[in-house]
């Protein structure tokens, strides 16, 4: 049964991109190049509900989870912990933006209580997943059985955070946001998801 567990780095994953191409699908005119996912669980929006407690919510749990799992089986120094935590808090992060969803348009300025909450939590939570495979990759340095994952560690988190900076540097204009932001959350699922199997393959 814990070994199923593992799955959840490849669940997490798969249950987002779901959910969000059937939100927006369901969004008339959505732009999946130039818009946040967040849009798609703005509230008053048609698929708030949808993308929120769908998608956002249990994604977070999942990934949450997946943190705890890799800290239990992987951490074993200061730096594994460390990284843990920050896998810990990025599914924590996740699930946060689905309680706290943005205004209409995500504005990055102004806008609601929940608002405010949505636009802090979010770049938060990206910097956590970012760092925390950064630092996982040093970790694997030291794992002779995971030796191999550390270079593709490393090229994750680098990878990762030049999306990122893209993704700020697009804020103002709003052009290609929305292909910044999943650029970036893609390369960061594909790590989850390569270690959750690899965890699943060695406890089968």
């Amino acid at each position: 049964m814990m070994k199923f567990i593992d799955l959840t780095g490849i669940a997490a994953p798969a249950l987002f991109i779901i959910v969000v191409l059937i939100a927006g699908a369901s969004t008339q005119d959505y732009d999946h190049l130039n818009q946040f996912i967040s849009e798609l669980g703005a509230s008053g929006t048609a698929t708030a509900t949808l993308m929120n407690y769908a998608g956002f919510v249990p994604t977070g749990l999942l990934f949450g989870i997946f943190g705890v799992v890799v800290t239990l089986n992987l951490a074993q120094d200061k730096i594994g912990y460390l990284a843990g935590i920050l896998l810990t808090l990025f599914g924590v992060g996740v699930l946060l933006a689905g309680i706290f969803s943005c205004d209409i348009g995500c504005p990055q300025s102004a806008g609601s209580f929940q608002n405010t909450i949505h636009d802090r939590v979010s770049p938060l939570a990206f910097v956590a997943a970012i760092v925390g495979i950064g630092l996982f990759a040093f970790r694997f340095r030291k794992i002779k059985a995971w030796q191999g994952m550390w270079i593709y560690s490393l090229a994750t988190s680098v990878l990762a955070f030049v999306f990122l900076v893209g993704l700020v540097s697009s804020l103002e204009s709003r052009s290609y946001t929305g292909l910044w932001q999943r650029l970036m959350l893609l390369t960061l699922f594909a790590w989850f998801a390569v270690v959750g199997l690899r965890l699943y393959r060695t406890r089968a």
